[in-house]
This record gives structure tokens, sequence and C-alpha cells, in this order.
């Protein structure tokens, strides 16, 4: 029996959710053993062309006309990174804002609010940003309500003796 992978790919829209995208459909080909196909490794014709249709499928129609001319999995991957993975000094500022401005209370749960902060910080990171895990931290410790001052000095003391 095939499993079909491609369902639980967002399809790609644009830039806001490029990077979704990006990991679940770069796992996607990995399980099915396409990942060559993408980077230019791969010499089989079929193979290429299985890559290629199976990107074509994860991404919205209003973006067809991005990659219609392309001939392989590789070209349709480079013209869509071209496109949409932006690293950029505004990225990088946008990603900053997310991680600075992020506040417990905003969330559902500690879960999405550390989630929220650990995804934007790794979206930073390939952004070319330099985020440690002391950052993170404290970032997450931002973000915690006045009622948490307590456990936010308990922390900050520790850091200090270490």
């Amino acid at each position: 029996m095939a499993v079909n992978y491609l369902t639980s790919v967002p399809k790609l829209v644009g830039c806001e959710n490029y990077d979704e995208w990006w990991y679940a459909v770069k796992n996607v080909l990995v399980l099915e053993g396409l990942s060559k196909c993408i980077d230019g490794r791969e010499q089989d014709t079929t193979l290429v062309m299985k890559a290629k249709a199976k990107l074509i499928l994860t991404i919205d129609p209003s973006l067809f006309p991005h990659v219609k001319d392309a001939k392989t999995a590789q070209e349709v991957w480079s013209k869509l990174k071209n496109l949409y993975d932006d690293s950029g000094f505004m990225r990088k500022i946008g990603l900053l804002r997310t991680s600075i401005f992020a506040r417990l209370e905003n969330h559902d749960s500690v879960e999405t609010y550390t989630n929220q902060i650990v995804e934007t910080s790794k979206k930073s990171r390939r952004a070319g940003l330099k985020i440690d895990e002391e950052w993170i931290g404290s970032l997450l410790l931002a973000g915690l309500p006045e009622k948490f001052a307590p456990m936010i000095m308990a922390v900050a003391r520790l850091q200090q003796i270490r």
C-alpha cells in the first residue's frame, strides 16, 4: 500500500509559510528517496520528473507561472527558494520583533508560547542571526507576566552562580 505523504504538506502560498513548506517537502522527498533530485545529484530522469511533479503539487496554483518553465525538480526548488526564502535584513527585523514582543498571555498555553519562541529562533538562525540558548531563555523569561518575577529572579541568580 502506497502512502501519500503530500497530504500532510501545507500548500506553499508565499513568504508567509515558506519555512513550514520547505521543511515538510524536504522530509517528504527524503521519505520517498527523492532528496537527491532537488540538489542536482540525481541522474535518473524518471525520479527527477517525479520529484518535480511532487513539488508542483505542493504549491498553490497561483504560483504555477513562476515554475512553469522549470525543467527539473532542482529548478523548481531553486526558483521557489529565490522567490520566498527571505533571509534579508527586513526578515531578520521581523523575526526579532516576533521574538521580542512574544508574551505568554497572548497564547493559549505555555506550550504554544514556548513553541513560538523556539521556532522563531530557528528561523532567525536560518536567516543568519546568531541566537544562542541563553538568548532564547532570556526571551522566554522576558515574555512572562509579572507574577513570574520571583521565578525569573531565581533563574537570574542561578545564572550568576554558574
